[in-house]
């Protein structure tokens, strides 16, 4: 098997268990994560960003939907923290950057169940892959401490459709047409 090279310059031996996880976290499809994890091999030596660059193209392929939830997708650990308001959650400048955000706007937290919403706050003390949330709202979602979390700013249904959606308005009205059929 093959080993990665991680960000922090440590190797890690590939887990195509852990891609699959990765993958499910963001809401792919399980018929998608078993194609992909199947296509997606590394080389030796490659480092974690190209590999997840190789999957998300390969997710482009199939559904441009998946690949966009699986690039907006970071796991991060959940810290139960006083200094976070309710429905915050404090994270990393670097962290809300990778996340493709900006302070004040809305990530979407899951433990594998529903994703909640949450405003984004970003500060420096905080370590890069934590989320600091209040202990309360940590435990009226069932999310113990050092929880691992999926966050993505994009939070859509986890079964991807089986071709892009058409939007149609009309005089400030939308409708999404799910079967291809016209619209209002």
């Amino acid at each position: 098997m093959f080993e990665l090279l991680k960000r922090d310059g440590r190797r890690e031996e590939y887990d195509r268990a852990k891609l699959a996880r990765s993958l499910m976290r963001a809401g792919v499809a399980p018929y998608m994560v078993a194609g992909i994890t199947d296509c997606v091999a590394p080389n030796p030596y490659q480092d974690t960003g190209s590999l997840r660059a190789n999957v998300e193209a390969g997710l482009a392929c199939w559904h441009p939907n998946a690949a966009r939830r699986y690039a907006t997708t970071r796991s991060l650990i959940a810290r139960a923290s006083e200094l976070s308001g309710y429905g915050w959650v404090c994270m990393h400048p670097e962290t809300v950057s990778r996340l493709g955000l900006r302070p004040g706007d809305t990530v979407w937290l899951s433990d594998n169940g529903t994703p909640a919403p949450f405003s984004v706050e970003s500060r420096e003390e905080i370590e890069c892959g934590q989320a600091w949330l209040n202990p309360r709202e940590m435990a009226a979602m069932g999310v113990g401490d050092g929880a691992k979390l999926a966050a993505s700013g994009d939070c859509q249904g986890t079964s991807p459709l089986p071709e892009e959606p058409q939007i149609y308005s009309r005089i400030g009205v939308m409708a999404l047409a799910l079967d291809g059929t016209a619209g209002p």
